[in-house]
């Protein structure tokens, strides 16, 4: 019996002893978490463009904006492009200024289509390209 007195201390010294070790414990302080990243900012709308803000553009302005016509016609004096896209077609007529001699938006015509603002909002989106 002695021997198993023994034998129990003994376990019962390496256990408190186990218990004793430093053992990494996990920490209670909370992780800081940075902030989550803002969404990236969406691009601005395109500008809206009115049939007469088209007027006193020059051949150039209306390249940016349209692209390349879907036809040209040459009047004595001045040029009419034409654009389409589906149902909406958009005429718009040149005339040079009298002093500088650059050709300049001096009217323009819409053709069917829904509202001129959807209309060239359409012509503008697609590059001015025939189709629908």
């Amino acid at each position: 019996m002695k021997a198993v007195r023994r034998i129990l201390a003994v376990i019962l010294a390496l256990g408190l002893a186990a218990c004793s070790m430093d053992t990494p414990r996990p920490s209670t302080t909370p992780v800081e978490v940075p902030p989550p990243k803002p969404p990236p900012p969406r691009p601005a709308p395109p500008p809206a463009f009115s049939p007469e803000s088209l007027n006193g553009l020059n051949r150039d302005e209306v390249l940016a904006l349209f692209g390349r016509p879907t036809s040209e016609t040459r009047h004595a004096m001045g040029m009419t492009w034409r654009y389409r896209r589906g149902d909406c077609a958009l005429s718009l007529v040149f005339y040079p200024e009298v002093d500088t001699e650059i050709e300049r938006v001096l009217g323009y015509e819409l053709e069917r289509g829904k509202d001129a603002a959807t209309c060239i909002r359409r012509l503008r989106d697609t590059g001015g390209r025939n189709g629908k």
